[in-house]
């Protein structure tokens, strides 16, 4: 009587056991979780960054048009508003020139002027601790070159 090899061998497996299977993916599981928790806090601060650019890009937008301004006309005072035009009704400035001494200017002879550009996310107008903003500062010296030049 011949005997095959194969018969005292045990069958080869073609498949992974249930525990198998539950293991790999509770170590597939322990990985992926805390790793989609970094990605969703990376895009949060991502999307605050590009935020406060945005607001950055408008704030330099308003500074150097009262800069211009106040160049041309040399008066104190306070500007707001808003970039409903722009299709961001949302997003408001408030823009002060002062040439006093207690706010850093020279009196008829450097004028200070600083934009705060914040996103009013209640829509009361006024700027809250919690929201987003940017503010940006500088000085004018008042030259007759300015006061010349053509409007």
């Amino acid at each position: 009587m011949i005997v095959s090899q194969n018969a005292h061998r045990a069958p080869r497996r073609r498949a992974f056991s249930l525990l198998e299977m539950i293991a790999a993916t509770g170590l597939v599981a322990g990985t992926l979780v805390p790793t989609i928790a970094v990605l969703r806090d990376a895009m949060v601060q991502s999307r605050e960054a590009v935020r406060r650019q945005f607001l950055a890009n408008y704030a330099v937008l308003v500074l150097e048009s009262q800069a211009a301004l106040v160049m041309q006309n040399w008066t104190s005072g306070s500007v707001n508003g808003n970039f409903s035009s722009d299709g961001h009704p949302n997003v408001k400035y408030l823009a002060v020139q002062t040439d006093q001494p207690a706010s850093g200017g020279i009196v008829d002879r450097l004028m200070d002027i600083r934009v705060t550009v914040y996103d009013d996310g209640d829509g009361d107008s006024t700027i809250d601790s919690d929201e987003l903003q940017v503010s940006f500062r500088t000085k004018v010296s008042k030259l007759v070159s300015y006061a010349n030049a053509p409007n």
